[in-house]
């Protein structure tokens, strides 16, 4: 999603927030995505898909961790249950850092291309990195025109 602000171009990322308390992991990686020049906003997973609904930008980039069991308890009851769908419509990406295994949405689904699994214990600075890459490429494909080129006939036109 990005915002204008002062003539300045904001990029936000948001994290899923399972649990009343914010994850000590939401604080390293916003301090490192603010040195990119990318916010980090928490959300509560009843949001996701209003804010896939509402927001104006063409791709909102979500990110979510799930250490303990009672987090993924809660991812699995509150997020896949309509991530699916939005997944689907690739209205948005999850960069999903877990200590399980990766999102299971049934053998009739496709494979996401916009589904992303980090298993613990990873490097924090390096998935940064890559979201803003990611973050990036998905800017300059929304820029670029969908069509083919124009036909040319030679000696008609210049």
């Amino acid at each position: 999603m990005s915002t204008e602000v002062n003539s300045l171009e904001t990029t936000v990322f948001f994290w899923i927030n399972l649990e009343e308390r914010l994850d000590p992991l939401f604080y390293s990686t916003s301090e490192l995505l603010s040195k990119e020049g990318i916010q980090l906003l928490p959300v509560h997973p009843s949001q996701i898909s209003r804010l896939a609904a509402l927001t104006e930008s063409a791709h909102i980039i979500l990110l979510c961790s799930t250490r303990r069991q009672a987090e993924y308890s809660a991812f699995a009851r509150m997020v896949v249950p309509t991530l699916g769908l939005l997944l689907q419509q690739e209205k948005l990406s999850l960069f999903h850092f877990s200590s399980f295994h990766k999102l299971n949405v049934g053998p009739t689904l496709p494979k996401y291309e916009n589904y992303f699994f980090f298993k613990y214990p990873l490097n924090l600075a390096s998935v940064c990195a890559k979201l803003k890459k990611f973050h990036q490429l998905k800017v300059t494909q929304a820029q670029k025109w969908p069509g083919g080129k124009r036909a040319k006939v030679s000696g008609l036109a210049v």
